[in-house]
């Protein structure tokens, strides 16, 4: 189950796919759903965020959980 709490881009992906996927990869993986979710683009521009930006807030990594359909 993912907490709701301000993550890096690093800890967020490792979060996510910590069983299934190589630590190069996951952060990419991160990229590629955020880029083809419409929606969740969206909430994450309305909460501020800008990709140059260090990490995730508590606020946003709910956005991605509701989008993203993750516990």
């Amino acid at each position: 189950m993912l907490e709701v709490k301000d993550y890096s881009k690093q800890e967020l992906a490792d979060a996510m796919y910590a069983c299934n996927i190589k630590p190069k990869s996951r952060l990419k993986k991160l990229w590629r759903e955020i880029a083809t979710c419409p929606g969740l683009q969206h909430d994450l521009k309305r909460l501020h965020y800008h990709t140059g930006d260090s990490g995730f807030t508590a606020a946003m990594v709910e956005r991605i959980k509701y989008w993203l359909c993750i516990d």
